[in-house]
């Protein structure tokens, strides 16, 4: 009973230290590239910003590959501190397109930093549960999405976008005492092609994962700036798209995890993320846009919770060999679809992008039923 409590009091630290760092992600990232584009940086420099923000964590992964005795904590410590200088670097310094790379590349390197840690604390103590857990995870995003773009949109209108990204520095800081307090010392260490190889039948998958979570979040994140153009208008659309998507994805998550179903879920809600991505091209209003938006979210927080069960329902010699492998997976599959991306915007129109990447993650439920030889989703 005792190590029961103890399980649950880490997982609801390591959650409270999830809940502050996505909100300081929503409340600061909403408005980013609003501030940019009201700085005159174009929109292909704007996409082109997330490539730095992808290539960064393949850079540290690199890096860090067969470094002996990294600790844990000390590597989530570090993520965290460098998002914080990251937020500051966009509060103090001028605005133009340089700044911008440099911050992206450095919240990219959180990627792994931060996130690596995380998850494999988070996933060893919610493994028995993967499916409703994983839906906590991906369902704390659009929950802050709802309502703290709108307090962003109030203080960036009435004090400025640098109170809006100080604010979220010191709310990223917070997180640091959570880190001492839930992880002890934890030392390891990694060969990239070990926890590569440690991903047979998985990689495919991560990388179509990585092609459409790339260029979706590029996309995304410039495309409304063609239709809103205050803090006000972008703070209300993004709290009304994001608004129905988190009870959906709590309660089929839960039949998830009673029945076991994975692959009929990733069928239906990969489908369904494929074709209201694609049909999101051919928005051309702010109404049709939100509209389209609001159906692809929706499609994606139910999606994305079983993905990452899928792997956790496999075996695996080591958690955070997996974790290191699908990061880098991940992010270069990121660097293909935001490329994808930069090509639609600068040679043709930025919507055009989502019927390719709406392609790409249909392909998705495909790939997992020919990979049934290699990994177990029932």
């Amino acid at each position: 009973m005792h190590d029961v409590q103890g399980k649950r009091g880490t997982l609801l630290q390591l959650l409270a230290a999830y809940m502050l760092w996505t909100a300081a992600g929503v409340l600061g990232g909403s408005f980013m590239y609003l501030f940019y584009k009201g700085a005159g940086v174009s929109l292909a420099e704007l996409v082109l910003s997330f490539f730095f923000w992808s290539a960064a964590p393949v850079f540290v992964i690199h890096l860090l590959s067969d470094r002996k005795d990294l600790d844990m904590r000390t590597v989530l410590v570090s993520g965290v501190v460098i998002v914080v200088v990251s937020y500051l670097l966009m509060a103090l310094a001028a605005p133009n397109a340089l700044v911008l790379y440099a911050a992206q590349f450095l919240q990219g390197m959180c990627s792994f930093l931060f996130w690596v840690p995380f998850n494999v604390m988070y996933f060893e103590f919610s493994k028995d549960r993967a499916a409703t857990h994983g839906s906590v995870y991906f369902a704390i995003n659009p929950l802050f999405g709802v309502f703290l773009p709108l307090i962003g949109a109030v203080l960036a209108s009435a004090y400025g976008f640098g109170l809006v990204f100080v604010l979220a520095a010191l709310v990223y800081a917070l997180v640091i005492p959570f880190a001492f307090l839930t992880l002890g010392k934890r030392f390891f260490s990694f060969r990239l092609e070990g926890c590569l190889d440690g991903l047979k039948g998985f990689k495919t998958l991560m990388f179509l994962e990585g092609i459409y979570g790339g260029g979706i979040t590029a996309a995304i994140a410039v495309i409304p700036l063609l239709y809103f153009t205050n803090p006000k208008d972008l703070g209300m659309y993004l709290a009304v798209t994001t608004l129905f998507s988190v009870l959906a994805s709590f309660v089929i998550s839960r039949l998830s995890d009673r029945s076991g179903k994975r692959k009929r879920y990733i069928s239906l809600f990969g489908s369904g993320l494929g074709v209201t991505t694609a049909l999101a091209s051919f928005a051309g209003t702010a109404f049709l846009w939100s509209a389209a938006s609001s159906l692809r979210n929706f499609f994606s927080t139910l999606f994305y919770p079983f993905t990452t069960a899928i792997i956790m329902d496999n075996k695996h010699e080591s958690l955070e060999g997996v974790f290191i492998g699908r990061e880098w997976l991940l992010n270069t599959g990121r660097c293909l679809g935001i490329g994808l991306v930069f090509l639609c915007t600068a040679l043709a129109d930025i919507h055009l992008s989502l019927a390719f990447l709406g392609l790409v993650i249909a392909a998705y439920p495909l790939v997992v039923g020919s990979k049934r030889r290699h990994i177990r989703v029932e």
